[in-house]
């Protein structure tokens, strides 16, 4: 197995960027089954390798992860165009995924390319998970920062705007109808499956501690993507908001995925 640090000229953000990547290297054949597993608000691409066990568990599955830095953008694309900052959904969705790829032996089946997040992360795997759903044939959000579109108005401007987060989503009655909201994002697919006849929508993992503020919001999700015919798993279980409840339930995501990685 194998921990890097690799670096890039980003086209979509417009500037040089990082992020972390664990590679099965011995015993796993590639190309390999690839987890995009993202962080939560005021963190970086190193927070999951410095609060959970994920090598040592990736590397008994024979998983590639790949652990980016989104600088508190919610993993969405910014709102002016023409400016420096540059498109983290896009980021996150396309080039993240197309660079990878050509870096390292990763599979480009849907099937066995997954993308996961805490609290925002939770959030940019939602949002980005149906969005690029032609990409990721599955999605997690553990304690997600849903709360946006499930929530109360008066709450998430409040209790739900810890550091001016709100902002990065803009004017919840104007973006009702974006993709910045997921229940959009799953309306869109519901039309393009009655098109088609195929079920587009992503497979989904959601989980939340008891004790964590973004409860409701996180039930409010998982019975919103049931609604709109995806394939759901939700748990609750003891526990608040912090890595305690991360590092146990991003076991249960893995076990979740059902690998399908072959050994050598």
């Amino acid at each position: 197995m194998a921990l890097l640090h690799a670096e890039f000229r980003s086209q979509t953000l417009k500037r040089q960027v990082a992020f972390q990547a664990i590679l099965p290297t011995e015993r796993f054949k590639a190309p390999y089954p690839t987890l995009y597993l993202l962080h939560g608000l005021t963190e970086n691409s190193s927070a999951w390798l410095q609060n959970t066990r994920i090598k040592m568990w990736a590397e008994e599955k024979g998983l590639a992860v790949v652990m980016p830095s989104d600088e508190n953008s919610f993993y969405l694309d910014i709102p002016v165009k023409d400016g420096c900052l540059g498109d983290f959904g896009a980021y996150i969705g396309e080039e993240l995924v197309k660079v990878t790829r050509e870096m390292f032996p990763l599979s480009h089946r849907r099937e066995e390319t997954y993308i996961a997040g805490l609290s925002m992360g939770g959030y940019g795997a939602c949002r980005n998970g149906l969005k690029y759903c032609d990409t990721f044939g599955k999605a997690a959000v553990l304690s997600g920062a849903v709360h946006f579109f499930e929530c109360p108005r008066k709450w998430v401007k409040t209790k739900g705007n810890t550091i001016g987060e709100l902002q990065n989503i803009g004017d919840l009655d104007a973006m009702e109808e974006t993709d910045r909201n997921p229940r959009y994002l799953m309306k869109c697919i519901r039309e393009r499956n009655a098109a088609d006849g195929t079920n587009h929508l992503p497979e989904f993992y959601v989980a939340c501690g008891l004790q964590d503020p973004l409860i409701d919001a996180n039930r409010s999700i998982a019975e919103a993507l049931k609604e709109a015919g995806a394939n759901v798993t939700y748990e609750e279980g003891d526990g608040v908001h912090d890595w305690y409840f991360w590092d146990e339930y991003i076991q249960h995501v893995l076990k979740w995925l059902e690998i399908p990685a072959c050994e050598k």
